[in-house]
């Protein structure tokens, strides 16, 4: 059973997930590229870069990573494919790197990582199956998944199935949202307002 919970002021709302339902859905990296280009990506063998075919650099934008750990949970929220008005969209989830960090970061992320992923079914090891797909009711999962990937500095991918964007949490300490209209571009804008996000 499924229960609407408070998550982001009056406007936004994220459903419980229920667990009486089959394990989480993992992907190695070549059926991630596989899904990715199969929704209209172009996926580079470098680092697995995800990109638009005919990418417009005036509808990225960029921002900082949060500096307090718990606005990473408000910033996931807003930058994945849902809102007050619908159920999230399917989404990939990518990890495409991590361990590069102190053994005691890393150790810690690989944990909370393991511990998330096994609670879910998934046994493989997350170099096997760095990839994640969430369907409409796995909004939570999603937005936990995607905040520990932030406040440990990993780079990850956000990819809707719909294509409509994509954004790109880097090691790097930056986050970018990538659109492919100016109409999602703009949405983004007010979204990500209060995040001090800027045009490229």
């Amino acid at each position: 059973m499924r229960e609407l919970t408070r998550d982001r002021g009056p406007e936004r709302y994220c459903l419980s997930n229920s667990y009486d339902v089959p394990a989480m859905k993992t992907l190695g990296r070549e059926q991630a590229a596989e899904w990715a280009c199969g929704v209209g990506f172009r996926v580079t063998e470098v680092k697995k870069s995800i990109h638009f075919p005919n990418e417009d650099p005036a509808l990225c934008l960029m921002l900082p990573l949060p500096q307090k750990p718990y606005q990473a949970a408000y910033l996931a929220n807003d930058l994945l494919p849902y809102s007050e008005s619908q159920e999230l969209s399917p989404c990939l989830l990518w990890m495409t790197d991590f361990g590069f960090w102190s053994e005691v970061s890393e150790r810690v992320a690989h944990s909370l990582v393991g511990c998330f992923r096994s609670s879910r079914g998934e046994t493989a090891p997350l170099i096997e199956t760095p990839a994640h797909l969430f369907g409409s009711s796995e909004a939570c999962d999603a937005q936990a998944l995607l905040t520990i990937a932030i406040v440990f500095g990993w780079d990850c991918y956000v990819i809707p199935e719909n294509a409509s964007y994509y954004a790109f949490t880097s090691n790097d300490g930056y986050l970018e949202v990538v659109s492919d209209s100016a109409e999602t571009h703009a949405s983004f804008k007010t979204r990500l307002d209060g995040w001090d996000a800027r045009e490229r």
